[in-house]
């Protein structure tokens, strides 16, 4: 019987640890993923144009050949990020916004949007002073994350005018 006790003991602490650990891990992994992806991205508050996928390419997690992307790493901890894009005519177009942990938060594509997008991201606590009273405003649940442009190459003749149109697009922080 008392072998038993000792043993039940054994068996408490090492669930917790164990829980302890699945937590932590939870929590924890997803926001190492994003930091390290966010550091391989180049400036804060910027956006980079990457040439299209081939077989070497690993920028983005499995890319599509077909698709340009464009990404910007943010943090609103200085000030709101304003992200200003046109929208190409007759082609798939998306803008996607992820946090910290790795979360998408928002998401429009060309069937949402016709023309262009054009918000302010906020993070928590953000001075909305800089913000211009009408503008479309975007809630990031953490100051720093990632703002990703996916635009599809439908016919290869279309590729230098897709790929000039989305190097328009600005992603920098408000001015103050």
């Amino acid at each position: 019987m008392n072998a038993l006790k000792n043993w039940g003991g054994w068996i408490v602490l090492t669930l917790a640890v164990a829980a302890l650990v699945h937590i932590g891990s939870v929590w924890a992994v997803p926001r190492v993923i994003m930091a390290r992806a966010m550091s391989r991205l180049g400036t804060v508050n910027e956006i980079h144009h990457g040439k299209r996928p081939d077989a070497t390419a690993r920028g983005v997690v499995r890319p599509s050949p077909d698709l340009l992307y464009s990404v910007c790493p943010f943090d609103l901890s200085p000030a709101p990020l304003h992200v200003r894009a046109s929208v190409p005519r007759d082609t798939y177009w998306s803008v996607s916004a992820f946090d910290a942990a790795t979360n998408n938060f928002y998401v429009r594509n060309d069937s949402q949007i016709r023309r262009a997008v054009d918000f302010y991201m906020v993070g928590p606590g953000t001075d909305l002073t800089r913000v211009p009273k009408d503008a479309r405003i975007v809630k990031s649940p953490s100051n720093k994350g990632l703002v990703l442009f996916r635009t599809l190459v439908d016919e290869e003749d279309r590729e230098d005018d897709i790929d000039a149109d989305r190097r328009k697009a600005t992603c920098a922080a408000a001015p103050g």
